[in-house]
């Protein structure tokens, strides 16, 4: 059955709001982070933090997406890792905001990165769980526009509320939190069955 484009925008709307989490961390607000907690070591603090917290996003993007794959929860297969995934990664975002060390920022780092990958997983498999063949390239092409439309929209949210480190952090996790919220209650999830569980061994036994 084809997807509506209500599907479609919504689902965009979440993998933005993703990226308006993750990315404006990556770009603006760490380095304004390290180089208030450590002004005369912050070119070296902010490549340790954002080179140990890529190290985390590599590992755990493909962990989470096996997980996902074999979620048996009654809520579904994406839904857990979509609502406690933006909720790991807005508490660990507020754990750098607050941070009074690196070595804290590293910790909420790492975490906001296990936390937003597991997101990106679960949406990563939303694609092919719920798009026809047939549509599959329209609206991977959608998707493709998101990140950079994240990268945009984080520049903007963090120059409106330059003032507040806090705000600086969290309106950007709020905005992403609000989209993938929207998608996991409107997502007419898979649940994991023994259908499901038999399906991969059973398909090369015929």
């Amino acid at each position: 059955m084809r997807v509506s484009w209500r599907f479609v925008l919504i689902y965009a709307l979440a993998y933005t709001g993703t990226w308006v989490a993750l990315l404006t961390p990556v770009l603006i607000t760490i380095a304004l982070k390290v180089r208030q907690l450590t002004p005369d070591e912050a070119a070296a603090n902010h490549s340790l933090v954002l080179s140990i917290g890529a190290f985390f996003a590599l590992a755990s993007n493909p962990f989470f997406g096996w997980l996902s794959d074999r979620t048996t929860s009654r809520f579904g297969m994406r839904r857990p890792w979509l609502i406690g995934g933006v909720i790991g990664g807005a508490a660990a975002l507020l754990i750098v905001a607050r941070a009074e060390t690196i070595p804290t920022v590293l910790i909420g780092w790492c975490l906001a990165q296990l936390s937003f990958n597991a997101v990106l997983a679960a949406l990563v498999a939303v694609l092919p769980d719920h798009v026809p063949a047939e549509q599959r390239g329209t609206v991977a092409g959608v998707l493709g526009t998101c990140m950079p439309l994240g990268q945009l929209a984080g520049t903007f949210v963090v120059q409106s509320v330059a003032g507040s480190t806090l705000a600086m952090f969290m309106v950007p996790a709020l905005i992403g939190a609000a989209a993938i919220l929207l998608l996991a209650f409107t997502l007419p999830d898979r649940r994991w069955t023994r259908r499901n569980r038999c399906a991969t061994p059973c398909a090369g036994t015929g």
